[in-house]
């Protein structure tokens, strides 16, 4: 006849407590995984349609000035010389010179087209809800923090569980929650105090670490302006900021294409 154990108050307190900080770890963890997945890509997609496009613009702006100011010396490094100048030769070297910089422009202009994208295609309200409770529940059952001892499969899945999180599709993940339901068993909690103890440590500490690195996340691009960027007259201000700038390099570009026209036609070398 089996006799059923009868655990102390200490240790079902314990327990009780453990369940609890599970229950808070998973969520404080699905918080900041939405905050990296979700909040953060979406708050930088605002930014480029924002602001980026004149970003775009400025660095245009600068790469013709700056490539203009490079002419003039690649002309009169010739001139001094005493050669005849070659166009195509010179802009060959430029070419070759800026593709740094027009790596830069690519760059840009690929940030601000996947920004629209992006806003393009957000998903509703409904999907993202269904999207979170799904995911923090997957949480619950497969990340490691919460199940330090997995087994290789169970390792293999959470991370699937991560890959399909961020592309954002819903029955995706509704697969794997299927996956992990048929071959998923009930975890039980050791009952001995100095283990129960020492869960609850780990799992009050992982708490603590995950929020402080929410709270740093927070002092940084892009979150640092999400404020401003709901901010019309803060967005405003900073594009009229930008747009000064652009004018700069553009009034650079002018006057270094006059002073090339004139060296070409006298090549006379002084520097204006």
């Amino acid at each position: 006849m089996s006799q059923t154990v009868q655990l102390s108050p200490e240790i079902l307190q314990l327990q009780q407590d453990i369940a609890a900080l599970v229950e808070t770890v998973g969520q404080v963890i699905a918080e900041r995984d939405e905050m990296l997945n979700t909040v953060k890509p979406n708050l930088e997609a605002e930014y480029q349609k924002n602001i980026g496009y004149k970003l775009l613009e400025r660095l245009e702006a600068e790469i013709a000035a700056r490539r203009y100011k490079r002419h003039i010396e690649l002309i009169r490094a010739v001139i001094n010389r005493q050669e005849s100048i070659e166009d195509a030769v010179i802009e060959t070297q430029l070419d070759d010179e800026f593709q740094e910089w027009h790596k830069k422009l690519h760059a840009q202009y690929q940030k601000v087209k996947d920004a629209e994208a992006r806003l393009n295609n957000l998903v509703s309200v409904a999907h993202s809800d269904a999207y979170k409770k799904l995911y923090r529940q997957l949480v619950f059952k497969l990340h490691p923090d919460l199940h330090p001892h997995q087994t290789e499969d169970e390792a293999n899945l959470w991370y699937r569980v991560q890959q399909t999180y961020k592309s954002g599709e819903l029955e995706a993940l509704r697969s794997l929650m299927i996956i992990l339901d048929a071959q998923n068993t009930p975890v039980e909690l050791p009952s001995s105090k100095a283990l129960l103890e020492e869960r609850k440590t780990e799992l009050t500490t992982q708490i603590q670490k995950i929020i402080n690195t929410m709270s740093d996340l927070k002092k940084h691009f892009p979150f640092d302006i999400a404020a401003e960027l709901a901010d019309n007259d803060w967005v405003n201000a900073k594009v009229a900021e930008i747009q000064e700038q652009i004018d700069q390099w553009q009034d650079k570009c002018t006057r270094y294409k006059a002073f090339i026209e004139a060296l070409l036609a006298t090549k006379d070398t002084q520097v204006h």
